[in-house]
Formats: C-alpha cells, sequence, structure tokens
C-alpha cells in the first residue's frame, strides 16, 4: 500500500535529516518507528503525507507518487492522528468526527450515509456516549479515539499516527493501544511513531528502528526489540535498562 524507496530530505542544504530510508506497508499491517529525538521520524511521516518535498527517492501510495495524488483523494488513503491536538471551537464530538467526511461530501452536505459512518466509527472505538460533549472538554485519550473515529469516517485505508499516546496517563495510554490492535485486526493499517519500545510489542506488528535518519532494523516488533537493540539505539547502559525492567517484572 505504502512504499517508500531511498528517501532523502534536508531541511537545511548539507544538513540532511533522512538518508536513503526504505520500507512498505501493507494493508492491515502496524508499523511502530522508533528511534531518539530528532532522528527523523516526524519528518518521515510529513513526507509520508505528502506535507514535504522530497529531495531524492520515492514515496509511492498504491503505485503512484504522493506528490502526483490530489489532496481530496489522498485523504481517502491515509489519515493523519497528529501528536497532540487542542481544538479551538465547541465542536461536540459527533460533529468532530463528521468532519472526517468532508472528502466524501466536499460542499458539506451531510447525507443519511455520512451520519452511519458516523455513528459506527464512534461505536468501533466507543466514544458513542460522548457524542454531544464539546471537544474542547474532553481528556487526552478521548481526543485521540475522536481523531481515530474521524480517521475512520474518512475511510481512509491507513492511519498515521505522530506518537499517540503523548500525555496520555497509563490507563488511556492501554486502552488506545488496544482500540489500534482491534482495528488493524479489522484491516486498518497503522504506522505510528513511539519512544515506548513496550508499546511496540503489545501492538506487535513490525518496528523500525532509525537512528540519524538512517534505518538500522525493520523486523517484527518482538523479535527485534530486545534490550541489546534499545540500548543501541539509544545510546544507553544495558544496566539502566535493566533496572527498569525489573521493575516491571515486580
Amino acid at each position: 500500500m505504502i512504499r517508500v524507496d531511498g528517501l532523502h530530505f534536508a531541511y537545511t542544504p548539507g544538513e540532511p535529516v533522512l538518508r536513503g530510508l526504505g520500507f512498505t506497508v501493507r494493508p492491515g499491517e502496524i508499523i511502530n518507528i522508533l528511534g531518539p529525538n530528532g532522528c527523523g521520524k516526524s519528518t518521515l511521516l510529513r513526507a509520508i503525507l505528502g506535507f514535504l518535498p522530497v529531495a531524492r527517492g520515492s514515496i509511492q501510495i498504491f503505485g503512484r507518487d504522493v506528490l502526483s495524488i490530489s489532496k481530496r483523494r489522498l485523504s481517502r488513503t491515509l489519515a493523519y492522528v497528529p501528536q497532540q491536538h487542542h481544538g479551538v471551537f465547541h465542536y461536540n464530538v459527533r460533529e468532530a468526527v463528521l468532519m472526517g467526511r468532508t472528502s466524501a461530501s466536499p460542499w458539506y452536505t451531510v447525507t443519511d450515509e455520512d451520519q452511519a459512518v458516523v455513528r459506527d466509527a464512534m461505536e468501533r472505538v466507543g466514544i458513542t456516549r460522548h457524542a454531544e460533549k464539546s471537544y474542547l472538554q474532553l481528556s487526552g485519550g478521548e481526543r485521540q479515539l475522536t481523531l481515530i473515529a474521524r480517521a475512520l469516517a474518512q475511510g481512509a485505508d491507513c492511519c498515521i499516527m505522530d506518537e499517540p499516546v503523548s500525555g496520555l496517563d497509563f490507563g488511556n495510554q492501554l486502552r488506545l493501544l488496544q482500540c489500534i490492535r482491534d482495528l488493524a485486526q479489522e484491516g486498518l493499517s497503522f504506522l505510528l511513531t513511539t519512544h515506548h519500545p513496550e508499546h511496540a510489542v503489545f501492538l506487535g506488528g513490525r518496528a523500525l528502528l532509525v537512528k540519524e535518519g538512517k534505518l538500522l532494523a525493520d523486523g517484527l516488533s518482538e523479535e527485534l526489540i530486545t534490550a541489546a537493540s534499545v540500548c543501541d539505539l539509544y545510546d544507553m547502559p544495558l544496566q539502566l535498562l535493566e533496572r527498569v525492567i525489573r521493575i516491571y517484572e515486580r
């Protein structure tokens, strides 16, 4: 579905952020991107979404260059859930999810089909009870679920998420991760960045280890994420990680 090949990008000439990255995303697959701050994770997502022109390499969505696809058509394929979204206006949850239908109803003529899709999306992520609640009054976890519901209503094939658990409490983190797992089993693909190796193992799928703009490794999360690989990725001593692991094992 998504193919990234030999991707290079630099905001400033001579200071590359991405250095020859390449990987694929298949339907129904979860791809966890891990790496230290500044390694290019968010830049990679922005390039895939068509927000950035790439200097070298290519990004293809279903065989077409991403920059050749209209924004409306691209929105039917890729949905974006940002790291944090605070909102400004007092739209309720149902209205916020309904905004995902603008690609299907560009003149914002809401049809019965649109309303049915929105109800189904809210039910699938478990936020129906908040339908009339102001988006601005939601917790961080509820906002993330609302944005996922909007992505579902959008009808996209792949949901791109930049650090989806950022700012969430432990319980909301796990509830959100479980929601992602369930939706992936229904066929939705996820491409997400995370600073939590244990979350990538929980979600399953594949892990991409990125460092200094380069892809160090690509493989199954449960096989690729080890104490040694995590320490190498984040330049940390094994003894420190072992102390953290012992805390989780209590």
